[in-house]
């Protein structure tokens, strides 16, 4: 059984892009699923592409551990796909509300420190799962 969280990505040329893990300006987490177990990875896949994710898409597993280092929290949040049994494991991966509130006292923008920071470390755990989800 996998102990990762789930996150669907578009795959350009065979890999998985950094640009998959950033924040767009206004988010204040990263969109993920958590694995359940219950769950097909092909259902997780068609509910994103209905809710309008275009491209090849695949998913990739990331380590809770790479989550905990980067002192990141996961929380479970409402999905906004079209199916309820994935829209029930979704979550975001997200920064405390303290260095939230840090950043913008600094008036540095979440996103941004996120995509700095977060984003590479995030591409490098991130590993392409073939096929059915164990």
């Amino acid at each position: 059984m996998t102990q990762g969280v789930l996150r669907v990505v578009v795959i350009r040329r065979g890999k998985v892009k950094p640009t998959e893990f950033r924040l767009r300006p206004g988010d204040v987490g990263l969109s993920l699923f958590k694995y359940s177990g219950t769950v097909a990875s092909e259902l997780i896949l068609d509910a994103v592409r209905s809710a309008g994710k275009q491209g090849e898409l695949g998913i990739v597993e990331i380590s809770v551990q790479a989550f905990v280092r980067l002192r990141l929290r996961l929380v479970s949040t409402p999905g906004g796909t079209p199916d309820p049994t994935v829209n029930a494991i979704h979550a975001e991966a997200r920064l405390p509300w303290w260095r939230q509130l840090l950043l913008r006292v600094r008036g540095v923008a979440v996103h941004d420190w996120f995509n700095e920071n977060v984003t590479p470390e995030l591409a490098r755990e991130a590993r392409l799962i073939e096929g059915e989800l164990p």
